[in-house]
């Protein structure tokens, strides 16, 4: 509430400090109802302040990687925040192996969008669940790129669905290394 906020601003000097950074972060003023969510954040979610200033310079980093010249609405945020919590991660320790495991991801979702051709846009949601599903099943890029060239070969373009039957059949069969796939794989087509 309005008088939760007001409190936390007159009595708790962890929390104005973290308002501070945060509208530093951010390059603005927070509004009240901002306020209330970022209240929400220590005292709901129970996230302490370090871990905090990192999200919101996650957040903003993801906003521009995604192509955003603005900074993130708290909104934005308190969506991750949760995600956060959910996820366990209230510590710094925690915050920077997330990190690293998202920037090693996204490296890869970037290598393999080179891979198939992928310049000027984003994957869509549906794309990237696929990409991702791929990277997880084990399989290189160079497994990837014999999907995507026998995928053109056999339709013409890149066919998600298409290519992504290929490499189940592969994964289902044991072939994850390209060496597995020309011994192992006599087929063709799907």
């Amino acid at each position: 509430t309005e008088r939760d906020v007001l409190s936390a601003m007159d009595t708790d000097n962890s929390f104005r400090s973290l308002y501070g950074e945060v509208q530093r972060l951010l390059g603005r003023s927070l509004n009240t109802e901002e306020l209330k969510i970022l209240l929400s954040f220590t005292n709901y979610l129970g996230l302490p302040g370090d871990v905090i200033s990192v999200l919101v310079c996650y957040c903003k980093d993801r906003a521009r990687q995604k192509g955003s010249l603005r900074n993130p609405s708290l909104r934005t945020i308190e969506k991750e925040a949760y995600s956060w919590a959910e996820r366990g991660i209230d510590t710094l320790e925690e915050a920077a192996a997330f990190i690293q495991a998202q920037n090693v991801r996204n490296s890869r979702l970037h290598r393999l969008m080179n891979l198939l051709q992928i310049r000027g846009r984003s994957l869509t949601a549906a794309e990237e669940r696929y990409a991702q599903g791929w990277l997880d099943m084990g399989f290189d890029e160079e497994c990837i790129s014999m999907a995507y060239e026998r995928t053109c070969l056999n339709t013409g373009s890149l066919n998600w669905a298409y290519m992504n039957k290929i490499l189940q059949r592969w994964n289902e069969a044991g072939l994850h290394t390209a060496e597995e796939i020309k011994r192992g794989d006599r087929k063709n087509a799907v």
